[in-house]
């Protein structure tokens, strides 16, 4: 006999851990940019063109402000907050404010600390929620697991 899942409602909580990986990853693409800007290597005896701390320091600006937007709009996959319900191949997401995002599902990474599951909303188009174990708790995760081994998401 095939035991099937009825399907899985837990809350989603922000995930300090995965968030500050995103930060760590963001940090580390923003100084790789500026180690180019700033050493960008020149053919040996080449002359230096006048005002090029001028370019450097724009090109430098541009990167900046791209670690300031990066840093200010976090992904929604990696801190929404709301409740998840997921069964039979659909899954919503409720959000605090009321408004839901709901769709066929599609497990890309199944591991044993992250989970990633993509929506397919006809509005909001492909979102994908990035799940952990402190993002749903102790418990919620468990049930997780339970209920991709059992159900068929």
């Amino acid at each position: 006999m095939e035991r099937v899942s009825e399907g899985l409602s837990e809350s989603l909580v922000a995930d300090r851990w995965l968030l500050a990986a995103w930060v760590g990853l963001v940090l580390a693409a923003w100084l790789a940019a500026s180690l180019v800007v700033w050493q960008a290597p020149r053919p040996v005896g080449a002359h230096t063109p006048p005002l090029e701390w001028l370019w450097r320091s724009a090109a430098w600006l541009v990167v900046s402000g791209w670690l300031w937007r990066w840093l200010r709009h976090r992904p929604p996959g990696f801190a929404i907050e709301g409740r998840l319900a997921w069964s039979a191949g659909r899954a919503e997401v409720l959000l605090p404010d009321g408004e839901s995002i709901r769709g066929e599902t599609r497990v890309l990474w199944q591991g044993p600390l992250l989970v990633g599951v993509t929506l397919d909303d006809s509005a909001a188009g492909r979102f994908t929620l990035w799940l952990t174990p402190w993002r749903l708790g102790r418990r919620g995760w468990w049930r997780l697991q339970r209920f991709l081994t059992l159900g068929s998401p």
